[in-house]
């Protein structure tokens, strides 16, 4: 056994006080062991202090040991405690338990003892022996194997592992990591030469090199991937070390190194350390702490590094230290491994039943309406999950802040707390109002990203100090914080500031102009008017979070009223929807597949994606009047994003006749931009006309089938977004009524749409409803969509096995078997 190792075991003794004396004879056997190897710890209850609650300094003594050992004798079986301590050693998994027969006794008929090896041989009792040095020595050398065996032994500790396995935000204790985790969009740049990405799929694909450097934004679940490839690599006995470098700071390497290992593991440091192929996880990176990336490299033959973007970029980008190091960055999920998150959390919570494909469809959309497209929140996990632990756990008790407006709520107050500032509401508060003044600040400013001049900032704080109590130097200190502040200055463009979230610019900017909003009348009112500009779009929204006052929803109404109000909305009936008779018939008739729903679910999910990375929002503030047809599209398309925001999250106090207004709002303004582009035939051959007589190469019919295809895209598309604005099935009673009310094959098509959005599970009286409909309305265009679109529905969602054949023999179609579900 070597003695120049730091390896050391901690021992506890129990026994009754009876056998003290043999307690006595075993500690001086051991000396060896304690005193030159110094690999043994020992403690009995001989070492409780005067004033100390024996009971409790017992417990935690038994938690924080590694091998107890039982002096058993007729005395320690018959007596309480002793077999208490028994017990509680046995429900701690990495706790060796070692009876030490020292008296005969019945040791064997209790709790499984027989099942465990006793000392000395064969469990002889020590008063057997005609010469008891002869016992003390087979327990000393079963005691020395032990040790040795266990310093080979490199196995996590489980106070370590429950650590490593915890979920940071989520209340349930029995929720872990793996419970939860995806694995996050990890893209890769091989080298120089190479311009196109390498998405990376899994562990194995990101540990291909052997230095790995990962940057990503604060919260993208950097942490997460650490953790989830520590666990992952323990399973497959790789020898890996985490390290969190926040907590090291510029401490000696080897320090860092051989403490992390004491925290995390059994064994000897000494020995582990020897082993080839040991991989170190360096977790947050600072400029304070690149020699800890120096140090690993000579002593792991692996090193994967994490470190914030901006961190990256400011002072590692181009570091040589850095140069081997294959460099990969954390994307925001896709809507695919949203999809996977959301569905791990909620079968948390459902257990006992099946978790229905319309109830994710559900959260999704709650999900998006806060994320707002990427806009607002990057869909990192962290953001997710707090989204859906806020919303079910924590909403306001009063109507002053809508729902949603609770979540970005919440999640300022945690990150004002992280930064250190005090839970007294006088702190949150001044910080609060500090922030909501500047962010219209920086609106004044008109600056492009809502940044602001350093300059510019210091002249605020000044007039803020006039007009308000002065926030202190520290709190302002933590506000501009550049790790955890809500303001901070982005190194790649100089001395400009801004909030470190969008989410945080217009959630202030919104509750700023709510609570003045009479003071700032003129500002709203330009916003409303040119809402199709995007930022005034998602200030009004966050404005309305925040607001009781119904006159901007008045104004934003009245505005999508009035444009385009020369024409009238679409019918969609059978006159109106001839221009598309050939595209109609192009559509295929049988459009079910024979895969499984989640591998149809994954493809829906990547169209988003592609969606969402091919739009762009329209920033024309241009005040020209050639421009105000486009402008009045536009507008409607902001508006319906806003007033759809508004049913979403303040349908609880409105009138039922307030939410119908709105209702009908939306759907008349959708079907306005449907009747905008060639609703008829003749519009259609004039156009073409046009076309044909500039581009005399191409076919007239060719032209014709394409305006035509692009008006039929453009009618669909615009139906959807209807849809989308009325995702609450909350309000789809009176959804149901103004669709009764207004009686047109438009509105019949936008309810049974957002029927199919918003079902948990099609069931019997969906399938009457989708027979009515096409009895009703018995002409292709009407009967084709409809169709489509429920059959895009079966694919993508599990419906009792009698409804869909049912559905199947209503649109004429051979009903199919699929592939089922891994999930």
């Amino acid at each position: 056994m070597k003695t120049n190792s730091s390896f050391s075991m901690n021992l506890f003794y129990s026994y009754s006080h009876r056998d003290q004396v043999h307690r006595e004879r075993m500690e001086k056997s051991l000396s060896l062991l304690r005193d030159q190897h110094g690999v043994l710890k020992e403690w009995s209850d001989q070492q409780i202090l005067p004033g100390q609650n024996i009971t409790e300094e017992i417990k935690n003594r038994i938690k924080e040991t590694d091998i107890c050992v039982f002096l058993l004798s007729p005395d320690f079986l018959s007596s309480k405690p002793c077999m208490e301590e028994w017990e509680l050693a046995g429900e701690i998994p990495s706790i060796i338990r070692v009876p030490i027969v020292v008296r005969e006794c019945s040791w064997r008929d209790w709790d499984g003892m027989s099942q465990i090896k006793a000392l000395p041989v064969d469990g002889k009792p020590i008063t057997t022996f005609s010469d008891e040095d002869t016992a003390w020595q087979q327990v000393y050398e079963g005691l020395k194997t032990l040790i040795d065996e266990l310093r080979k032994t490199f196995t996590i500790r489980d106070e370590y592992r429950k650590e490593i396995q915890g979920t940071e935000f989520l209340s349930q204790e029995h929720i872990t990591l793996n419970d939860i985790f995806v694995f996050p969009v990890i893209n890769s740049e091989r080298n120089s030469e190479e311009t196109n990405e390498k998405t990376i799929e899994n562990e194995k694909e990101l540990l291909i090199d052997d230095h790995v450097l990962i940057h990503g934004e604060r919260l993208s679940g950097k942490t997460a991937i650490c953790r989830h490839l520590y666990l992952s690599l323990i399973e497959q006995s790789v020898p890996v070390l985490y390290v969190d470098l926040d907590t090291f700071g510029r401490r000696a390497n080897d320090d860092v190194f051989h403490e992390s290992y004491e925290r995390q593991f059994h064994g000897d440091y000494t020995l582990w350390s020897k082993q080839d192929n040991k991989l170190v996880i360096l977790d947050n990176l600072s400029n304070l702490t690149i020699e800890h990336v120096t140090s690993a490299i000579e002593c792991f033959e692996k090193v994967l590094v994490t470190v914030e973007t901006d961190t990256y970029f400011a002072y590692y980008r181009d570091d040589e230290r850095l140069a081997k190091f294959r460099k990969v960055e954390i994307l925001p999920l896709t809507h695919s491994k949203q999809e996977m998150l959301i569905r791990n959390r909620i079968k948390l919570s459902s257990k006992d039943r099946q978790v229905l494909d319309g109830e994710i469809d559900e959260v999704e959309n709650r999900v998006n309406s806060v994320i707002i497209n990427n806009r607002i929140l990057p869909r990192y996990p962290f953001y997710v999950l707090s989204i859906l632990q806020t919303y079910e756990g924590y909403m306001p008790n009063d109507l002053s802040v809508t729902s949603y407006g609770h979540c970005y709520y919440v999640l300022i107050i945690a990150h004002l707390l992280r930064s250190g500032i005090a839970r007294s509401d006088d702190e949150i508060n001044s910080c609060m109002n500090f922030a909501e003044n500047l962010a219209f600040e920086i609106y004044l400013s008109g600056t492009k990203e809502h940044r602001i001049k350093q300059e510019l900032i210091e002249e605020f704080k000044h007039e803020y100090g006039k007009r308000f109590i002065p926030l202190r130097d520290s709190i302002l200190n933590r506000l501009f914080d550049q790790n955890y502040g809500i303001i901070t200055n982005n190194q790649k463009f100089g001395d400009l500031y801004q909030f470190r979230n969008p989410y945080m610019y217009y959630y202030f900017l919104g509750k700023y102009l709510a609570r003045n909003c009479d003071k700032h009348k003129d500002v709203i009112e330009s916003m409303v008017t040119k809402s199709y500009v995007s930022t005034n779009c998602l200030t009004l929204i966050f404005t309305i979070h925040h607001t009781t006052d119904d006159q901007i929803i008045e104004d934003i109404m009245l505005q999508t009223m009035c444009s385009l109000e020369n024409i009238e909305p679409a019918i969609l009936n059978r006159d109106e929807t001839n221009v598309f008779e050939d595209i109609v018939k192009g559509i295929p008739s049988q459009v079910l597949s024979n895969e499984s729903v989640q591998s149809e679910r994954t493809k829906e999910r990547e169209a988003r994606d592609n969606h969402e990375f091919n739009s762009t929002d329209n920033d024309n503030e241009s005040g020209d009047e050639s421009l105000d047809a486009v402008n009045d599209i536009y507008r409607i398309m902001t508006n319906n994003e806003i007033l759809g925001q508004i049913l979403k999250n303040k349908y609880g106090s409105l009138e039922r006749e307030r939410i119908a207004d709105t209702v009908e709002t939306i759907v008349d303004g959708g079907l306005r931009l449907v009747s905008s582009l060639l609703s008829n035939q003749d519009e259609v051959n004039h156009i073409a006309v046009y076309l044909h007589e500039r581009n005399p190469e191409l076919d007239i019919h060719d032209i014709r089938k394409m305006i035509r295809l692009m008006s039929f895209l453009w009618t669909m598309q615009n139906v959807e977004k209807i849809v989308s604005a009325l995702n609450k099935p909350e309000i789809r009673p009176v959804v149901q009524d103004v669709v009764s009310r207004k009686n047109t094959p438009s509105y019949d098509l936008v309810e049974y749409f957002l029927r199919l959005d918003t079902v948990k599970k099609f069931e019997d009286n969906d399938r009457r409803k989708l027979r009515s409909l096409l009895n009703k309305h018995d002409y292709p265009f009407f009967q084709k969509v409809v169709s489509f679109r429920t059959q895009r529905y079966l694919n993508t969602h599990k419906v009792d096995t009698p409804v869909e054949q049912a559905v199947c023999s209503i649109l004429k179609l051979k009903y199919r078997s699929r592939v089922k579900s891994l999930t």
